[in-house]
């Protein structure tokens, strides 16, 4: 099993900025979160990073908490989320997987409403 590191902001904000994701504190007691827009087949999709980086802007202790992935609707709801990523030195290749988890699941549940459609519109 991978050992848990420290993440610091600078590097959080380094590494998401470089994959086009705005970070910001959503208030003075809670970690800071990343938003990035994702647009597939004319729907807008916000992909959120729940960094675990508190506001003191270091990464909570061991066991406490991991970084999460998930995607909100236009109008701010839940879609779906990725399974956790852990705080250990593969954190970044395990970002870069969960978003694009994600993205894929978006492209792929698009094409199939837009194939329904088109069943219903047929008949």
């Amino acid at each position: 099993m991978s050992k848990y590191i420290e993440i610091k902001l600078d590097e959080m904000t380094e590494f998401l900025e470089s994959l086009g994701f705005i970070l910001h504190k959503r208030d003075p007691k809670t970690e800071w979160v990343a938003n990035k827009i994702f647009e597939s087949n004319n729907n807008t999709y916000l992909i959120r990073i729940y960094t675990s980086i508190n506001p003191e802007e270091r990464s909570r202790g061991v066991g406490t908490d991991a970084i999460r992935v998930g995607v909100f609707s236009s109008n701010g709801e839940w879609i779906f989320g990725t399974k956790r990523v852990n705080r250990t030195k593969n954190w970044k290749k395990s970002i870069e997987s969960r978003i694009k988890e994600l993205e894929n699941r978006l492209i792929k549940q698009n094409t199939k409403i837009d194939e329904t459609i088109r069943d219903i519109i047929q008949v």
